[in-house]
C-alpha cells in the first residue's frame, strides 16, 4: 500500500519542518511499515544524511533495523497491532478477496465504526473446535516451520511422516506430509483432529522435496492423488448463476452456450470432489464424462430410493409409536 500524499508545512521553520517529518516517519511505522532511508530521504525531500539523523538520533530507543536493513518500530514501542498486520491477517485466512473494497483504509473505518452500525453481517464458515488440541497444533505447526519429521497414529495405524504443510478446508485443519517411507509420489493429507500419540523428532531435520511443495501449491482441495481426472458436466440455465458467480469445483472452467447452459470442465483428484456438488444441484446438473462416473451416480441414488422405500414398507407395517418415530 502506497503512503498517503505529503502536504508540507507552509511556514518554514526549521524545527516545524522538523516536527512535522517526525511525525509523519511515526505514523508510518505505527501502521507496521518497514521504512527505507532513501525512500524517506525522497518522500520529504531532504538529504539521506537528513534521515539518517532522524533515525539514528531523534528516533533512538524506539525504533529497530530489521533484516533486510529497514527501519521498523521496535517491539517494546508497538502498543497496539500495526494496520499492516490487518492485510497479513487476510492472507493468512485467505479472505483477501472477501470485501468489494479491499484497501486498508475501507477496512479500518469498518473497524473504527463497530460491527453493530457498519450495515454488514458476514455468516462465519463453521468449523471445528480444535481448541482442545491447541499443543499438538502449535507441535506440527512448529514441525512444518523447523522441518522436523513426525511420528503419529493415525486411525489406528503407526505413521511416519514429514510435515509440509497445515491447511485449512470447509473449517476442517488438514496436515499435508509426505509418509516415510514413501510409497506415493505425492504427500498426504491427515485430519488433525485424528492425529493422536504425536512425537517432534527435534533433533532431526529433512530437506523438503520441491516436487512435493509445487504440488501443494497447485490443489485447490485437500484431496491428493497422482492423476487427476478431466470431467465435464452440463448445468441447466436454471443454475448456471451458480457456476459462474464463484468456482464450485477444483480448476473450474465454464462455456455459455447459446441456449443459456453451460458446459463445465473440472479436474478432479477423487469422486468425491465432484458427485456432493452434483448431487445438491439435481436435477438441473449432468455428468457427461466419465460415463462411469454417471453411471456410479445413478447407482447410487437407484440405492437410496430402494433404501428409503424399503424403510417406508417398514413402518408401515410397524406400530403407531414406531410410524411416529420414523416420520420424526
Amino acid at each position: 500500500m502506497q503512503p498517503a500524499r505529503l502536504t508540507r508545512p507552509t511556514h518554514h521553520a526549521k524545527n516545524e519542518k522538523l516536527a512535522w517529518r517526525i511525525a509523519h516517519i511515526i505514523a508510518r511505522l505505527h501502521q507496521g511499515d518497514a521504512l527505507d532511508k532513501r525512500q524517506l530521504a525522497a518522500d520529504f525531500g531532504v538529504d539521506v544524511r537528513t534521515i539518517e539523523r532522524d533515525l539514528h538520533q531523534r528516533l533512538r530507543g524506539i525504533i529497530e533495523r530489521n533484516a533486510e536493513g529497514r527501519w521498523q518500530l521496535s517491539a517494546a514501542a508497538r502498543g497496539t497491532v500495526p494496520a499492516s498486520y490487518l492485510e497479513g491477517y487476510a492472507q493468512l485466512t485467505g479472505t483477501q478477496g472477501f470485501f468489494p473494497d479491499t484497501s486498508r483504509g475501507w477496512l479500518i473505518r469498518q473497524l473504527e465504526t463497530g460491527p453493530a452500525h457498519t450495515g454488514l453481517h458476514a455468516q462465519a464458515t463453521p468449523a471445528e473446535d480444535l481448541r482442545a488440541q491447541g499443543a499438538l497444533f502449535e507441535q506440527l505447526q512448529n514441525a512444518v516451520q523447523q522441518r522436523h519429521p513426525c511420528r503419529f497414529t493415525y486411525k489406528g495405524k503407526p505413521r511416519h511422516a514429514q510435515p509440509l504443510r497445515l491447511i485449512q478446508r470447509n473449517g476442517v485443519w488438514y496436515l499435508a506430509a509426505a509418509e516415510v517411507p514413501g510409497d506415493t509420489p505425492h504427500p498426504k493429507n491427515f485430519s488433525v483432529s485424528l492425529i493422536q500419540d504425536l512425537l517432534v523428532d527435534q533433533a532431526s531435520r529433512f530437506a523438503r522435496n520441491p516436487a512435493h511443495q509445487r504440488y501443494i501449491d497447485e490443489q485447490q482441495d485437500v484431496w491428493f492423488t497422482s492423476q487427476a481426472t478431466e470431467a465435464v458436466l452440463r448445468v441447466s440455465p436454471q443454475a448456471a448463476h451458480y457456476f459462474t458467480r464463484r468456482p464450485l469445483l477444483p480448476h473450474q472452467h465454464t462455456r455459455a452456450d447459446t441456449d443459456g447452459s453451460l458446459l463445465v470442465t473440472t479436474r478432479i483428484h477423487h469422486p468425491q470432489q465432484l458427485l456432493p456438488v452434483v448431487r445438491y444441484w439435481l436435477p438441473h446438473v449432468r455428468i457427461l464424462k466419465p460415463d462411469a462416473w454417471h453411471e456410479a451416480l445413478l447407482d447410487s441414488l437407484r440405492e437410496s430410493l430402494a433404501a428409503w422405500g424399503a424403510a417406508q414398507t417398514a413402518a408401515g407395517t410397524g406400530s403407531v409409536d414406531e410410524q411416529t418415530d420414523f416420520n420424526q
